[in-house]
Parts: C-alpha cells; structure tokens; sequence
C-alpha cells in the first residue's frame, strides 16, 4: 500500500523520470500533524524529503537564539537537498504549517545510485536556486521594509488563499504573538500594534480562534508583492 501510494504522488508530479526504480523501492512516507518539526537546526541529516502534502515553514535560529523567518514550502518541494551535497549539519528548522505529507528517500541510496544520474542532478541544481532566490527575496524583505509590510506578507503566505486563518485555542495570545514577532524580526508590543492598526483599517477581523483576512487587496498592496515562498 505504502510503495503503491508512493508511486501514485510520483507520477502526480511527475518525478518518476528522476530516480531509477531501485531508489524507488527504498522510498518512505513520513507524516506531519500541523506544529510538528521534521528539522531542528543543527541537526544531522539522513533523509532527502519531497513535499507532496501541505506546507512547511522554514526559519533561521540567530546568534542571539531568535528565529527569522525564510520561506514556506509547497508541493513539490525537496528538503534536506543542500546538505545531501555539502554533508554540513542542518542550519535551519522546518515545521509543518498544515498536515504534511514526505516521500522520504535515504541520503545514502542517493549517493549510491543518483549522484551521476543526469535528471535528478538537474531537478536538484533548479531546487538549490529556487531556494537561493526565495531566501534572498526574504533577506531583503525582512531588512529594507516594514513590519506593516512584513506581516502582510506573512498573513498572506501563512494562508495560502484561504481568508479564514485557524489557530488551535490560544495560539494567538502572547506565545503565539511572540513567536511570529520573532520570525518577522520585530518586538511582540511592536506586532500587537500593527495587529491593532490592520484591525482598525478593516484589513483583518481578530476572532478567539483565528485571524480572518477581510481585504486581500489591501494587504497584496502593503506586502508590495513579496511573499515568502
């Protein structure tokens, strides 16, 4: 069931072609619930994982122990690609947004049979750059704009086209805030006032268990476009 399942999210995105079918065979599914970490920075990985399911968020933990926020990851999408090259330990951390779905495939069956193999050298190059690019664009968000700005942006790519935004029973109190001010580089007062600013515009609708987008346009306008994706 399992190898059947695998085959089937292959051919839905067409990766069949990368990997011979001995790698196939050696492929698992990995399952995230919503908060779960797949990575923790700092740690070594075995795994090169493809995203199929759901949505990831990959942060930075800084010198001083805050975290930045980078990207998030859609289908299809490959964790673990840049160390499965340099061999370093992970220097970021990756947490489900969503429920999540992997196919994950040993570093080592790679090395083994892919690492010569053309296509999948190809795919892995136009991964790398697509992350390159993501992370940049991230980079210059979070130090050349507004936490006006900055929070757009992430209420935007945080919902992925749907209005409603769903936190579980009191995310969004002074945790959860605090949180997402540090992934956006700015203080927890600093973000509550923002919050308070897009309430009032009628941008967004703070309700007990989530944020409800109630102008998109308004907040496309104050992200400038830039999304971290």
């Amino acid at each position: 069931m399992v190898q059947q399942e695998i085959e089937q999210w292959l051919e839905q995105f067409e990766l069949q072609s990368l990997f011979h079918e001995q790698t196939c065979a050696q492929m698992i599914i990995h399952r995230l619930k919503s908060g779960e970490t797949l990575i923790q920075s700092g740690d070594q990985l075995n795994m090169l994982y493809v995203l199929v399911e759901g949505k990831l968020k990959i942060s930075m933990t800084l010198p001083n122990g805050r975290s930045l926020l980078l990207r998030f990851c859609y289908p299809v999408s490959m964790i673990g690609d840049v160390e499965l090259v340099n061999k370093e330990l992970a220097n970021c951390t990756v947490e489900a947004v969503s429920e999540a779905t992997l196919i994950a495939v040993p570093h080592r069956v790679l090395q083994e049979r892919e690492m010569n193999n053309p296509t999948f050298l190809v795919y892995l190059l136009d991964q790398v750059c697509h992350k390159l690019n993501t992370i940049s664009l991230s980079a210059s968000v979070n130090l050349l704009t507004s936490v006006e700005s900055r929070f757009a942006s992430y209420l935007l790519s945080i919902s992925q086209n749907q209005p409603y935004l769903h936190f579980k029973r009191g995310e969004l109190e002074t945790t959860k805030l605090t949180e997402i001010a540090e992934l956006l580089g700015t203080s927890y007062r600093h973000l509550n006032r923002v919050m308070k600013k897009f309430i009032e515009q009628g941008l967004i609708e703070r309700q007990y268990s989530g944020i409800v987008l109630r102008d998109l346009q308004g907040l496309e306008e104050l992200s400038n476009g830039n999304l971290y994706r």
